[in-house]
């Protein structure tokens, strides 16, 4: 008898044609087959819907979620920093907890299975951001898996040593991956991000900058990051947030960039829900990286939430799927591929994670999530629910009213 019998599902790509029997056992699928024999401890029919792979978001900032109501919702992002940093100072862990478990509440309901947070480090609030997103790693370990990023915001000084000490103990303690910005760092930019890689190599870590947040054209760090992941010995192992800039860059600066990120294994993040809100108020232009000529390069592209009610962006969910249709539309991507792509095994490289399009085969993780849409329906057009969500094997979230027919046929003690 396996543990748990997913019935009459249609997986998404993989080659896979008409719906199977999924079954999971010990956290890994075990078997897949048109009619599976036997049965399991607890069998969901899903009626034909359409089964996806382990949603991930590789983006986001839960030490400032969910912050809009008492905050407002900011100008452009130097206002939005202003507005963070009045009431930063005396946010408590407590708080953090609170509004973290909120949104990553959200997130596990969307079927998201593994998510990215960046906490700030710095000598204004220590290390209390990051004991928060670590403790918030420890109560969703069970639900999600959960990355953090020890974060230097852009008010620090690149030569604030009490602050980098405070970012190398924050790796020190449990953070994934070292992280800073760059947007308006101008001149300084180089020695903030050699000082991130260095740290992050040293430990033996993950980057993930704040790459260029800007639609200035002067401000392009995208190849020189690239050279400094190849010369620390860190290829495949950096992310490049945002990456606004380099869509206003030349075609020279942007093909030189693309190819030496191909070539580094650089991973770019789009984020277009805050960067469509903040960027280009002024001059109109799309505040996203340039993600089409990305793709073509060879560059891995992820997309994530980024900011969930708070200053920098007062709307949003946690679903990625919200996200990627957003992408689709600004970066005016035509095919729904590479937009579930973007928010699945794209997203899931990463953050270090064993992801490809052959993701539902014995053996593979157990973290898939069934869509409330047939197979033929294009979940990120219609933001199809997620009401049946698997994490490691243990079904984390079951039906509501969104999907009424889809229904337990059999559970077992």
């Amino acid at each position: 008898m396996h543990e748990l019998v997913i019935r009459n599902a249609c997986p998404w790509g993989g080659g896979l044609a008409g719906s199977v029997d999924v079954a999971v056992d010990g956290g890994h699928i075990t078997a897949v087959a048109p009619a599976l024999p036997g049965c399991g401890r607890q069998e969901w029919e899903a009626g034909g819907r359409l089964l996806l792979p382990a949603l991930v978001d590789p983006h986001h900032h839960l030490d400032k979620a969910c912050l809009a109501r008492e905050l407002g919702g900011a100008s452009d992002l130097a206002d939005a920093r202003a507005r963070f940093a009045s009431l930063r100072p005396g946010l408590t862990r407590e708080s953090h907890i609170e509004r973290g478990s909120r949104v990553v509440e959200w997130a596990i309901r969307h079927g998201v299975s593994a998510l990215r947070t960046h906490a700030d480090v710095d000598r204004v609030v220590g290390l209390r951001h990051v004991e928060a997103a670590l403790e918030l790693k420890s109560n969703y370990a069970g639900r999600i898996a959960i990355q953090v990023v020890a974060f230097q915001p852009a008010g620090v000084p690149v030569d604030d040593e009490e602050s980098w000490r405070r970012l190398a103990e924050a790796l020190r303690i449990g953070c994934d991956a070292a992280g800073g910005t760059t947007g308006n760092r101008g001149g300084e930019a180089p020695r903030v991000m050699e000082r991130v890689v260095r740290l992050a190599a040293g430990a033996q870590c993950m980057v993930d900058l704040h790459l260029d947040e800007t639609l200035d054209p002067a401000t392009q760090n995208l190849a020189e990051l690239a050279r400094l992941a190849r010369r620390y010995g860190l290829e495949g192992r950096v992310a490049a947030s945002h990456c606004c800039s380099l869509s206003v860059a030349t075609a020279a600066q942007r093909a030189e960039a693309i190819g030496l990120a191909a070539e580094a294994r650089i991973h770019v993040i789009a984020l277009p829900l805050t960067n469509l809100y903040l960027q280009g108020r002024d001059s109109g232009l799309r505040g996203i990286a340039p993600v089409a000529e990305l793709l073509a390069g060879g560059v891995n592209v992820a997309c994530g939430s980024d900011n969930v009610q708070d200053p920098f962006l007062p709307a949003g969910n946690a679903d990625p799927l919200l996200a990627a249709q957003l992408l689709g539309i600004a970066a005016q991507l035509p095919g729904p591929e590479s937009l579930l792509e973007a928010v699945t095994w794209r997203a899931g490289r990463v953050l270090g994670l064993a992801a490809g399009r052959d993701w539902c085969h014995p053996a593979a993780p157990a973290s898939f999530s069934v869509a409330d849409c047939g197979p033929r329906e294009d979940p990120v057009a219609c933001l199809a629910p997620r009401p049946l969500c698997v994490y490691e094997g243990r079904v984390v979230r079951t039906p509501e009213e969104c999907a009424p027919g889809l229904l337990p046929v059999r559970e077992r003690a």
